[in-house]
């Protein structure tokens, strides 16, 4: 049986920073997306404190335009794409 892979969270943290500057967005402009109260969730993620959830993850995808999950945690791994698929409906 594999074992569940451990993430690094400051390499996520990197990556989704990476992300929003690659898209030329200010942590303002993501928190409004996400319909946040304030920027600090997101300066969380960014300094890897922490890890968005699953729909909030699914939603950063979106925005930063990206169907791998490798982008943010790293890795090889690249979603099916019928998952891919899913994210762009789910987050209309």
């Amino acid at each position: 049986m594999n074992v569940r892979p451990e993430y690094n969270f400051k390499v996520i943290g990197r990556n989704l920073k990476k992300l929003r500057h690659a898209n030329n967005l200010t942590v303002e402009e993501v928190r409004e997306y996400m319909q946040l109260g304030t920027v600090q969730a997101i300066y969380k993620w960014e300094r890897g404190e922490g890890l968005p959830q699953a729909d909030s993850l699914m939603a950063l995808m979106y925005l930063y335009g990206t169907d791998k999950i490798s982008d943010i945690y790293g890795g090889s791994k690249e979603l099916p794409s019928s998952f891919a698929k899913i994210i762009k409906l789910c987050v209309k």
